[in-house]
């Protein structure tokens, strides 16, 4: 054991020196603080014995000038001041005890030396423990707070260098063949231009000519004498003394290493290389987690892109037959009116055939088109202050003529004050016409039509179109909204349609900031109801 004795006394020296001369302690005295501080700057030892009252230092400024300027060597006071008070304080201050001059001898000396050193390391371990669990939870919150792979490496790499007191670093990982690293990251280089000069590590042909071969890709490497030795030209070049590089790994398979370095010599302890593999493992974590969110957002945008060719492809097919759908039907109506000379009963029956199915198919058209346009992100909705209590009862009366014609009963509920929201009326008239024409087309003659607007809070409005027909079968509902998905209700009669209605009115809603759903009992009827903001 090789102690510093700090003292100015030349007795009290010599009793000390004697009380300890039968042990193992090996004592190197100094009369000032200031020698003591440049022996300790100098000399490696295990504990410093001080003395309070120096020549150029006094009380507890004494043991707290040691604290500061002084490396971190346990200090056992030595006094000649018995007081409990100053010795509580001196602890409080970093001491490891507090003895009284003439009160030990060398058995006591010894013991309370050797506590001293036990109880430092002890202080120690626990605050670089400490220090380790805080850099990880920095990393941690790193790795948590972003998806961006730039950024997340280059603030871990700042905490690694941080974790050391190391000068410059970088980070490589491995390209996308898996077998050269090249440098995503560094800090800390004088010169920008021996970044570049880092030379593509090949796992299978570069890494037999480098200094540590596959090592690198294995396990912790470590050159403590850099300008010593053959190699490592940029490092050199930057005035690298010492440097470690650990493999960088997720799930046992290596990503790339990360490589740090001080422009001081010095010696890698165990618990440093431990924490920056730590680290090492920590960065995987944040490379895998990072590159799948990019695949992700790739993939997204592939998905994108073909969606929108599809709907793209759709629009055109859809415009190209609607043109001569509309010739035909105009051919069919001008032979019907006679303007190509009479036409008999019997022809102008199968002529009206003919123009409903053209018209069955233009709507069939107008809908590919409508849902093409919202699924592309091209619906525009023109908003206006809407009245929605008179929207509704407008849209109502135009279907009186249909309403008698089918022997069917319809009502309207809706207030008498104006019910106001920001709409696209022609949108919304799409989805009215839409829900009351299914109401229409479902409910058989004699049934009950109700169609209803209201008022929730003043923060939405509410419609609703319920029907007394066929209704829903329960296995089904949960189809309604889906695309060329056409429920067995009602499979009597000219029920037919294109499975996109009920799609497009959804996105319309939807496109409001709205909701829709819908409610059926097989055999009793159903409701259909959405709400949009107010």
């Amino acid at each position: 054991m090789r102690v510093l004795l700090v003292e100015d006394n030349e007795d009290d020296a010599l009793l000390i020196q004697e009380t300890l001369s039968e042990t193992a302690i090996e004592i190197e005295r100094a009369e000032l603080l200031s020698t003591a501080l440049e022996k300790l700057a100098r000399g490696r030892f295990d504990a410093v014995l001080l003395d309070l009252s120096l020549p150029d230092a006094y009380g507890l400024e004494t043991l707290g000038r040691m604290r500061r300027d002084g490396p971190s060597v346990p200090i056992v006071v030595l006094s000649g001041l018995n007081s409990e008070e100053v010795a509580v304080k001196a602890v409080e201050e970093g001491a490891q005890d507090y003895l009284i001059k003439g009160q030990t001898d060398g058995a006591l000396l010894t013991r309370a030396l050797r506590y001293a050193i036990q109880r430092h390391r002890a202080e120690e371990s626990l605050k670089e423990r400490n220090r380790e669990l805080l850099v990880l939870r920095k990393i941690s919150q790193t790795i948590l707070g972003s998806l961006d792979l730039k950024m997340v490496l280059d603030q871990i790499l700042e905490q690694a260098m941080l974790s050391g007191s190391f000068d410059l670093g970088n980070i490589r990982l491995l390209d996308q063949s898996g077998e050269t690293l090249e440098v995503a990251v560094v800090r800390g280089y004088r010169d920008p231009e021996n970044v570049l000069r880092h030379r593509a590590l090949s796992r299978t042909t570069e890494s037999k000519k480098s200094r540590f071969g596959d090592r690198v890709f294995n396990e912790p490497c470590i050159e403590e004498h850099v300008q010593e030795s053959r190699g490592f030209r940029t490092l050199r070049k930057e005035g690298v003394e010492s440097f470690v590089e650990v493999p960088v790994r997720a799930n046992g398979e290596v990503l790339g290493i990360i490589q740090l370095a001080s422009r001081t010599p010095r010696e890698f302890k165990p618990e440093e290389i431990h924490l920056l593999e730590t680290i090492g493992n920590q960065m995987g974590i944040a490379i895998q987690r990072a590159q799948l969110y990019e695949e992700t957002k790739r993939q997204a945008h592939e998905l994108e892109k073909a969606n929108q060719l599809q709907a793209d492809f759709t629009a055109m097919i859809a415009h190209d037959l609607r043109s001569p759908l509309m010739n035909i039907m105009g051919v069919a109506e001008t032979i019907k009116d006679g303007l190509f000379g009479p036409v008999t009963e019997e022809q102008t029956k199968w002529l009206e055939r003919l123009r409903a199915s053209g018209q069955n198919l233009v709507s069939l058209v107008s809908d590919f088109l409508d849902v093409s346009k919202i699924e592309s992100g091209y619906i525009e909705l023109a908003r206006e202050t809407l009245n929605i209590n008179q929207l509704v009862s407008y849209t109502v009366e135009n279907y009186h003529a249909l309403i008698k014609q089918k022997e069917l009963h319809l009502t309207c509920g809706v207030g008498q004050h104006p019910l106001e929201i920001q709409a696209d009326r022609r949108r919304l008239e799409q989805v009215l016409n839409n829900l009351l024409s299914n109401a229409i087309k479902f409910t058989d003659p004699g049934g009950k039509i109700n169609v209803t607007a209201q008022g929730e809070g003043g923060k939405t409005v509410r419609i609703q179109v319920a029907d007394t027909g066929v209704g829903i079968p329960p296995r089904e509902i949960d189809q309604l909204f889906q695309k060329y998905r056409r429920v067995t209700r009602g499979q009597k009669g000219d029920r037919s349609g294109t499975g996109l209605g009920l799609v497009i009115c959804k996105m319309i809603v939807e496109a409001h900031g709205g909701q829709i759903r819908a409610q059926s009992e097989e055999g009793k009827g159903s409701a259909f109801t959405f709400t949009l903001p107010a």
